[in-house]
């Protein structure tokens, strides 16, 4: 190996996480409902009423734990080109400030979003195809937000605990 490459197990354990799990199970499950599809309206010229409104379902879900996989892993876009202008100590409190509102806004789309979905066990809709109550579907949107500002909070604090400089790149060089 060389001196810069890292063992494939030791990279596996390092970024093998619950959320990663999760989000790539639904991608197989995702491309496996429409690739039935596929085959059943094409091959057998027939077609599955209810594996496309469930491949719709999965693909939100397979969204929203991508997203959570990106905040765990600080992936997300951000503009940061302004960042390479200040000096290390202030990258780290501006990136700590924007981190904040970030966090803010998840926890109050989690509380808006748990609002709606509870209400939806009072006066509940039901999917057309599948018959069952879009609660169990939506409840993604609460528990995503929720579980994003939590991860954030985790990169935050390990930051500032470690008193790590901001680590500037372009995370499509690490492809």
């Amino acid at each position: 190996m060389k001196g810069g490459d890292i063992e494939p197990m030791k990279w596996l354990k390092s970024h093998l996480s619950i959320e990663g799990c999760i989000a790539a199970f639904l991608l197989c499950v995702l491309a496996i409902l429409l690739g039935l599809q596929v085959f059943f309206r094409f091959g057998l010229n027939k077609s599955i009423t209810w594996s496309e409104e469930m491949a719709r379902y999965v693909f939100v879900w397979t969204i929203y734990f991508g997203c959570i996989l990106a905040a765990k892993e600080d992936k997300h876009i951000r503009v940061t080109a302004h960042f390479t202008l200040f000096p290390p100590k202030v990258q780290t409190w501006t990136i700590t400030i924007a981190d904040l509102l970030w966090i803010g806004f998840n926890l109050i789309m989690a509380y808006v979003a748990a609002k709606f979905v509870l209400s939806m066990l009072e006066f509940p809709f039901y999917s057309q195809t599948m018959g069952f109550n879009l609660f169990y579907i939506y409840a993604i949107v609460p528990l995503a937000y929720f579980l994003m500002a939590v991860r954030i909070l985790q990169l935050m604090i390990n930051r500032l605990k470690q008193h790590k400089q901001v680590h500037i790149k372009d995370s499509r060089l690490d492809l």
